[in-house]
């Protein structure tokens, strides 16, 4: 699929799960936000949501990606950083878990224009796990509060391009044979439980000029190598300029763990980036196994490309 080459890429880190000002910077690059220079504190919370500003020559789109777990953290987090919910151009849901939509319908209540969300069709199913700790869900995601709320959907099951330069890849190919969706996620259809093999979640990819892919996966319940390897089909790239992103390996456990950092060592990121879910004893493995490219990702943190 033929994907344009970006200019320049910013990516700010509105919420995800860690806050740390001890955090490295690298200049250029990974800019750590300083938090008493702020109008006030940033909160971290379980979720994820990724301001993600596109340049193509005099062109610019505003992308949100995920929309946090709730409006509190978000909007607190928009307001602390200087970011404002009227300059965005378009919102992508990565997957049906209410902990990338919980604040989607209030961001829509505050915009002053119709708003254009793409995700796929599969995850308005009611999506629940089953943990040591019992059932937790269901939770649905509600069509028709989206559109009355004024969403313009766009629903794609396929690969599909937002205004022209950001691809996301819909349901992604599972090529990899240890990344597989954990036991315990289950989606409802027509009255009845079964398990969630993630159709619906989807990676955004983004080319950027002499750095190539910019792959960004919220949860990666489908695997975060099966993303990327299925960013390379798609685009017919392999340079890997980042990988972003919740992985979801902790709960997978240490044979998971091992096998997806061999399978990123594999690709070879300049950077790889993780937060939310990844969990403490994968992130402490990534930062073991690759010393010069790993870094956590932080609330308030930018990215920048190109």
């Amino acid at each position: 699929m033929e994907v344009p080459e970006l200019t320049a890429v910013n990516i700010d880190i509105i919420v995800d799960n860690f806050i740390d000002v001890f955090e490295i910077s690298r200049p250029g690059q990974v800019e750590r936000v300083i938090l008493g220079r702020l109008k006030k504190p940033v909160m971290a919370a379980h979720g994820l949501s990724l301001l993600i500003t596109l340049r193509q020559d005099d062109q610019e789109t505003r992308i949100l990606m995920d929309t946090a777990n709730s409006p509190l953290v978000l909007f607190n987090n928009l307001e602390a950083l200087g970011l404002a919910v009227d300059e965005l151009d378009a919102i992508f849901i990565s997957h049906g878990h209410p902990d990338h939509y919980g604040g989607l319908l209030e961001l829509l209540a505050r915009r002053q224009k119709p708003t254009t969300v793409y995700l796929h069709p599969d995850c308005y199913y009611p999506k629940l796990l089953i943990t040591p700790r019992g059932r937790i869900g269901p939770w649905t995601l509600e069509r028709d509060k989206l559109v009355a709320a004024g969403a313009e959907l766009h629903e794609n099951t396929g690969p599909a391009l937002i205004n022209g330069m950001a691809l996301i890849t819909g349901s992604v190919e599972p090529t990899v044979p240890y990344e597989t969706p954990l036991p315990g996620a289950k989606r409802v259809i027509a009255g009845k439980e079964e398990h969630d093999n993630f159709v619906d979640e989807q990676a955004l990819v983004l080319k950027v000029a002499g750095q190539g892919l910019v792959v960004i996966g919220a949860c990666s319940h489908p695997g975060i190598v099966n993303m990327v390897r299925y960013a390379q089909k798609l685009t017919g790239v392999e340079r890997v300029a980042a990988v972003i992103g919740g992985f979801h390996l902790t709960a997978g456990g240490d044979e998971l763990i091992n096998n997806t950092i061999a399978g990123l060592k594999e690709i070879n990121p300049a950077l790889i980036f993780a937060g939310h879910c990844t969990g403490f004893r994968a992130l402490a493995a990534l930062s073991a196994s690759f010393p010069e490219s790993f870094l956590v990702s932080c609330v308030g943190t930018k990215l920048l490309f190109g």
